[in-house]
């Protein structure tokens, strides 16, 4: 059994991969719906995120039908990627 964090997954877990432009809540709620046991969001900015910016927190919107949904932040300034993590 394969164990992230207090999630048990199956010995070969089915993973959705993050695509750009493509791995939005419906999509995500498809891929669980066939199967899948982990999705993840498309990558997402810590910059906008501290911004605010819509595009960046519309990345955000999870569905309870979705999870568990992993959510990957991306950045180039340490001090940014660490506010991320405080939202």
């Amino acid at each position: 059994m394969v164990k992230i964090d207090n999630i048990e997954l199956p010995d070969f877990p089915l993973l959705l991969a993050p695509m750009e432009d493509v791995s939005d809540p419906p999509f995500r709620a498809l891929c669980k719906e066939q199967g899948a046991d982990v999705v993840y969001t498309e990558f997402v900015s810590s910059e906008g995120l501290i911004r605010n910016a819509a595009k960046s927190v519309m990345k955000l919107d999870i569905y309870e039908k979705e999870r568990p949904v992993g959510i990957q932040i991306f950045g180039a300034n340490l001090d940014s990627m660490l506010q991320t993590i405080d939202i």
